[in-house]
């Protein structure tokens, strides 16, 4: 029993101190959370935002305490033109857990 407590506060502290740092959050595995999570939210939406117009999709990533910042470029509506004036960027939080803020 104390052997299992022991072990189970070891897990705790490691997963404590590395959660600010979460090396385990990859700018690969960020860029493909953060255009998942954007496309689900526009999914059922006609004339809604997306990635179809050129240049537009991930953009950067910076690493931040717990998790990282991803920046992606997209555009919303019918557009006159596939022109860079009417896109839009946004910059989308991705935590240590996988979530998309």
């Amino acid at each position: 029993m104390k052997r299992s407590l022991g072990i189970l506060i070891i897990i705790f502290s490691l997963v404590l101190i590395f959660s600010p740092f979460s090396p385990w959050v990859t700018e690969s595995f960020a860029k493909s959370r953060a255009l998942y999570v954007f496309e689900r939210e526009w999914k059922n939406t006609q004339d809604g935002c997306g990635f179809n117009c050129k240049d537009c999709g991930f953009k950067t990533s910076q690493k931040v305490l717990f998790g990282r910042k991803v920046e992606i470029e997209f555009a919303c509506g019918l557009l006159p033109t596939d022109s860079y004036e009417y896109h839009k960027r946004k910059e989308l939080f991705v935590s240590f857990l996988g979530t998309v803020h």
